[in-house]
C-alpha cells in the first residue's frame, strides 16, 4: 500500500487559494489520477478536455457542472462521467463551496484547456505539466 501526503502533490490555484491537488497515478505506481477538489462558491477551472473519461464524485456541497454544452447541478447523491474529449468546466455553487474528487482514467492527467466563451472568474494558476 501507498500513502501519498496531498500537500505534496502539485495544485491549482484560484485567485491564490489552492482549489485542487492533482494525484497523477503513474508517479505512484497506480493506473489512475484524480484532482482532490476544494473550491468556494461560484469559482472553478477554465474550459478543459481530456483524452479519457473523467469521474466526478461530489463529496460535500453543489457543483455545476457544464459538459458539451449543457448544464447540470450535482450533489453528494450524484456520480458524473464526462466522457473523453468532451470540452467541461465547473464551479462551486453560488450557495457554496463544493468539495469532490475527479476520477481521472489514466495513469497520468493529461489536460486541454479550449476556448471558454465565458470570461475567466478568477486568476487561475495550474501547476502542472500535462
Amino acid at each position: 500500500m501507498l500513502i501519498v501526503k496531498k500537500h505534496s502533490l502539485p495544485t491549482v490555484r484560484l485567485n491564490g487559494e489552492v482549489g485542487a491537488y492533482i494525484f497523477d497515478g503513474g508517479d505512484h505506481g497506480a493506473a489512475v489520477s484524480a484532482f482532490i477538489v476544494d473550491v468556494p462558491a461560484c469559482l472553478g477551472p477554465h474550459r478543459h478536455r481530456h483524452p479519457y473519461d473523467e469521474l466526478f464524485v461530489i463529496t460535500e456541497g453543489t457543483v455545476v457542472l457544464e459538459a458539451d454544452g449543457e448544464i447540470f447541478e450535482a450533489t453528494p447523491d450524484d456520480v458524473c462521467v464526462v466522457p473523453a474529449g468532451v470540452p467541461h468546466a465547473f464551479h462551486g455553487s453560488p450557495q457554496g463551496r463544493v468539495k469532490m474528487v475527479n476520477i481521472h482514467a489514466a495513469a497520468k492527467v493529461v489536460t486541454e484547456f479550449v476556448d471558454d466563451p465565458a470570461p475567466a472568474a478568477a486568476e487561475y494558476e495550474y501547476d502542472h505539466k500535462s
